[in-house]
């Protein structure tokens, strides 16, 4: 269920995949029921006996966007969880790379390229307060700086069959000594920002577009679905926001602040002023949250783009 595969190439490359099937059918349930909620919610609704028909315009819109936008999570979370990651090192190239598939093993992304040929020794560590399967590879170069080797899906417990067969595997593969004791304290110096050279498709498709070579601070591009998920998100925020604004504005000059949906309470500033001032300053934070993350999330899906770590 939890494991690693090993696997070698005709270049004589060390492909080691993690395998974490638990987090997969984690994953796989919970898109199933994000995509069954909104059925459900509706058919209970056709069901009783109160009709949506005479909500309130907002919280209408309200509640539709949200059973459109539980779905979208659902699809989002099956699709751009990394849920395979593959360590692959490379004697014949020089370098190492972690690479990260969704649940259909499709949507490769390379989160981490490093040199190999310069390598000094390992370093198992772990934080103090973390506990053993928290414990972490560290590949240190002969410079100082250190690349992460562990998986993010399959946790490193020091002593267990697994994982020494695992560090075994890269020991033997980059013939430096497996590391037998863990140091226990703070991470190791950051690595190194390391960009692998540019192939001659991609130096000609530069010349003849005469592009810029890119910036240290590198932006993301989007796609379609990602872009429609946070529009979705930002539109169901800002309807939120707004059914806020309507109930906390009016209250400011009437002295009633009605706080709950389905056992509301009513607040008033005769009575209770140190209870009422109180939920009208939560009330604005609440709004002020809320809008920069609705503005944000409409912001990126307008631009199709986002920083990326370079």
């Amino acid at each position: 269920m939890i494991g690693y595969r090993f696997e070698r190439t005709t270049r004589d490359d060390l492909l080691i995949h993690s395998v974490n099937r638990v987090q997969s059918i984690v994953v796989l349930l919970t898109s199933a029921l994000a995509l069954i909620f909104p059925l459900g919610a509706v058919l209970a609704i056709a069901d009783s006996d109160s009709s949506p028909v005479g909500m309130d315009p907002l919280t209408l819109l309200l509640m539709v966007l949200g059973l459109l936008l539980i779905p979208a999570l659902g699809l989002a979370l099956l699709v751009y969880t990394g849920t395979r990651e593959t360590l692959l090192l490379s004697r014949l190239d020089g370098e190492g790379k972690r690479r990260t598939q969704n649940f259909f093993g499709r949507r490769e992304r390379v989160p981490s390229v490093f040199r190999i040929d310069a390598a000094k020794h390992f370093e198992l560590r772990r934080h103090p307060e973390a506990k053993p399967a928290a414990t972490q590879l560290w590949l240190v170069m002969r410079d100082g700086t250190t690349h992460r080797l562990t998986s993010s899906n399959v946790p490193v417990v020091p002593g267990s069959k697994r994982t020494d067969l695992w560090l075994r595997e890269i020991s033997d593969y980059l013939q430096i000594p497996m590391p037998t004791e863990v140091m226990v304290g703070s991470a190791p110096v950051a690595k190194a920002a390391y960009r692998p050279a540019p192939t001659p498709a991609k130096i000609a498709r530069q010349r003849k577009t005469k592009a810029p070579m890119p910036s240290a601070e590198t932006t993301e591009q989007l796609g379609t679905p990602a872009r429609a998920l946070l529009a979705l998100i930002g539109a169901f925020l800002s309807v939120f926001e707004l059914t806020r604004i309507i109930t906390l504005v009016p209250s400011l000059f009437t002295g009633r602040l009605r706080i709950g949906i389905s056992r509301p309470t009513t607040f008033y500033w005769a009575e209770q002023p140190m209870t009422f001032s109180f939920h009208v300053l939560i009330g604005v934070v609440e709004l002020l949250v809320i809008g920069v993350i609705a503005w944000g999330c409409l912001r990126v899906a307008i631009e199709g783009r986002m920083k990326a770590n370079p």
